[in-house]
């Protein structure tokens, strides 16, 4: 096992410590969760039915103002 040392702020480390210890985890352990996370796409890639589809439907517009339109939509 290989060591990593990191640069972060005092109140992100602080922060990180309480949510890792509220969730039943450590920093290290938290941090290895999401590299493997990072990892788990390329060992299991799409269906190839999944990949045909990308794209199919066009979008006009502006996605993220329409999202924000639908939010405020919905939660008006």
């Amino acid at each position: 096992m290989s060591t990593l040392t990191i640069s972060i702020s005092d109140e992100n480390l602080s922060f990180l410590q309480e949510w890792t210890k509220e969730n039943g985890m450590t920093p290290e352990s938290f941090f290895a969760a999401h590299v493997e996370s990072l990892r788990r796409p390329k060992r299991r890639p799409l269906h190839p039915d999944v990949i045909r589809a990308t794209g199919v439907i066009k979008f006009e517009g502006d996605p993220r103002e329409s999202y924000l339109d639908h939010m405020e939509k919905k939660h008006s």
